[in-house]
């Protein structure tokens, strides 16, 4: 007998976790938080309950709330070696934003890695009567489809997974098993993305036009992938300005600079980087923006990180440009400044004078990409529908339903099922 229990991430974006229950053991898939202040947890599992734990990739929404399981206990965690470095980092900088709204402290991050178990794609894991490896999942670096076989029946976890490749990212392959059940994400079930190479060349365009212009710009992004990716497209194009690049990304790049295993391409990645600046402190950063052509900075939605600092700088300058390279979520100051052109600068609200554009980079798969996956599986797995805002699970089960004629669930918080 095998169970899914849905515990996050249900009709919501943030807070992914799944109990995968046998009859010997408790897999648990991924622990993440739902990022607010106070950050929101997905549904209690005792850390007794639970004989290990898979995490897909680093993103707080799936990792973040993982440091729980070691406030009393010791279970040994699963990731690839960047994912599982990256976490580190995220989870540190979690805790140093909102240590007073977390029940957990660094202490506990520091016994997430005595725990560690680092493994590479392909690797059999076996815990009990359940077995699984992870696979590319081309979301970023590190990141990791699951397959397990637990009691004859086999299960895939797709956590966060994109079939388009990127400049360092492998895209995520069809699998050629048959599954029993396959969990699948919906960030954009409803949402087609732009086709990637016109794309590049149009943010490449804006970028020449406003520095021939003798503007600056200032590209906000997630520090984890998405700044990276930024520079690997200006460099894939010959991009000859000076760039910048600052804040957590800084750190992010140490990752992947040593773990050849987490980038597409280890020496085109490399010579990316080798012709870029990084900021190494305030004199550094103040220095440098007069030079600047393009800094590259997180945070990608413009809620706090250095970004801050350079908005304040070029922001009302009508030379200048502010591309947003990242899904921007409803409230954020990233998403305010795309829907009214306004910014709190000095504390006080300004129309934004640079020009601000929205790309759309995503690293996840968009709505064709993902209907495409579905209809490449092997028999007739029943589909699990998580990681989306309400109408994308339902639309997307709803699909799943009709055109494949197979077992469509939007699972709640806290339902089960038998596989």
């Amino acid at each position: 007998m095998v169970k899914l229990s849905f515990m996050g991430g249900c009709h919501r974006v943030g807070g992914n976790a799944v109990l995968v229950k046998s009859d010997q053991a408790n897999l648990l898939l991924e622990y993440g938080v739902k990022p607010g202040t106070p950050p929101d947890f997905p549904g209690h599992v005792r850390a007794k309950d639970v004989d290990g734990i898979v995490i897909g990739h680093a993103h707080l929404d799936h990792s973040g709330g993982v440091p729980l399981f070691y406030l009393s206990e010791k279970k040994p965690y699963f990731a690839t070696r960047a994912t599982s470095e990256l976490t580190k980092i995220l989870v540190k900088d979690m805790i140093k934003l909102n240590s007073y709204y977390l029940p957990f402290e660094y202490l506990e991050l520091d016994k997430m890695q005595e725990c560690r178990n680092d493994i590479g794609y392909g690797q059999e894991v076996k815990m009990k009567d359940i077995e699984f490896s992870l696979m590319d999942a081309g979301h970023i670096p590190g990141s990791g489809m699951v397959d397990i076989s637990v009691n004859g029946k086999k299960i895939l976890y797709t956590s966060d997974f994109n079939t388009i490749p990127t400049r360092i990212c492998n895209n995520a392959r069809l699998p050629k098993k048959k599954y029993d059940a396959v969990i699948i994400e919906s960030t954009y079930a409803m949402h087609e993305h732009p086709e990637r190479k016109q794309l590049e060349e149009e943010f490449l365009r804006e970028i020449k036009a406003i520095n021939n212009n003798g503007g600056k710009v200032l590209i906000p992004a997630f520090a984890v992938g998405r700044s990276h990716e930024m520079i690997s497209i200006l460099h894939a194009h010959r991009f000859e300005g000076y760039v910048l690049l600052d804040g957590m990304a800084r750190a992010v790049n140490e990752v992947m600079l040593s773990d050849p295993d987490a980038v597409k391409t280890p020496q085109t990645y490399s010579k990316s980087m080798a012709g870029i600046h990084e900021i190494r402190g305030w004199r550094d950063r103040r220095q440098a923006l007069r030079k600047a052509d393009v800094i590259v900075a997180p945070s990608g939605m413009l809620q706090g990180g250095t970004a801050m600092f350079y908005m304040e700088k070029l922001a009302l300058g009508s030379e200048n440009g502010v591309f947003l390279v990242s899904f921007q979520v409803p409230g954020t100051g990233g998403a305010r400044l795309l829907e009214t052109g306004l910014f709190p600068i000095r504390e006080k609200e300004e129309k934004v004078a640079a020009k601000v554009k929205h790309f759309d980079f995503s690293s996840h798969s968009g709505k064709t990409p993902l209907q495409q996956f579905l209809r490449g599986l092997k028999g007739k797995p029943d589909v699990y529908v998580v990681h989306g805002e309400e109408e994308s699970c339902d639309f997307l089960a709803e699909w799943v339903r009709d055109e494949l004629d197979m077992k469509g669930v939007a699972p709640n918080q806290g339902e089960e099922f038998t596989v």
